[in-house]
């Protein structure tokens, strides 16, 4: 990811459209759409440009500014939410994480964990390097499973507090420090809902960067056990018969990917 100055961003991109962020990290979204032209944007904003980076993928300007500088005319969403609006549409989808997880990262990295000193941007990479002890340092990935675990014509569904009102997921869980990921699903499913699972197969993966999580997902066949809820992770979870389902996540989560590939393919086997 290349830093480039205010005057190349006037002289050499005006014409690109770019991911407008604010001084916080939120997105600008216009028209249902967070790609917006870059001369046009600014000057009608004409608020001051803290930050612009670009690759062969995308071009990010984050604004001087915070959300409550705009007016009702701009929509001032978080990147998840503004994620969240492309069910369809996994180039655009990609472009937005890409740049959600460099904005999150640019503002984590700030000062070196070894020595305390601050960190300067490494041109034309997402490096930062420690100005004091030489350290570098990279965005962040923290590598979680999703697992949908089946049982016939039915699977398991959960809610924790975090979801909305009425909706269910997949399990879900951060790889903990010396496990493989496979590892990973039999300990959650014990430690979450108190079931065995068997024939564990790795489905797909989505970048999360909310902050920085990195989504690994899996199928599982229910093997034994009667569902016990850690109530420090859960509200509820529940078998689903597939004409049955609750409200499900958005299209564009690799959680809901994972529920409406099964619903294909039990449709084909029925």
């Amino acid at each position: 990811m290349k830093q480039i100055s205010t005057a190349e961003l006037h002289e050499k991109h005006a014409h690109r459209r770019a991911i407008f962020f604010t001084k916080e990290g939120k997105v600008i979204v216009e028209k249902d759409t967070f790609l917006l032209p870059v001369a046009t944007t600014l000057d009608r904003l004409g608020i001051p440009v803290q930050d612009a980076y670009h690759d062969e993928q995308v071009l990010i300007v984050q604004l001087n500014e915070g959300e409550s500088l705009f007016d009702s005319s701009v929509n001032v969403i978080s990147p998840r939410e503004a994620f969240l609006l492309l069910p369809d549409q996994p180039e655009r989808a990609e472009v937005l994480l890409r740049a959600s997880h460099w904005i999150v990262a640019h503002g984590m990295l700030q000062f070196c964990s070894r020595c305390g000193a601050s960190l300067e941007k490494v041109l034309e990479t997402t490096e930062k390097k420690c100005t004091q002890c030489e350290r570098s340092f990279f965005p962040k990935l923290s590598p979680a499973i999703l697992v949908l675990i089946r049982r016939g014509e039915e699977i398991l569904l959960a809610r924790g507090a975090q979801h909305p009102p009425g909706m269910y997921s997949v399990l879900a869980g951060f790889i903990d420090l010396g496990e493989a990921a496979e590892q990973t699903v039999h300990r959650e499913v014990r430690e979450e809902v108190g079931l065995e699972v068997t024939n564990v197969n790795y489905f797909g993966s989505q970048s999360w960067p909310f902050p920085d999580s990195f989504m690994i997902a899996f199928t599982a066949d229910y093997l034994r056990g009667e569902i016990k809820i850690d109530p420090s992770e859960l509200e509820e979870a529940r078998w689903f018969h597939r004409d049955e389902l609750p409200l499900l996540p958005p299209p564009s989560t690799l959680s809901r990917r994972l529920i409406e590939d099964f619903l294909k393919r039990s449709a084909s086997q029925s």
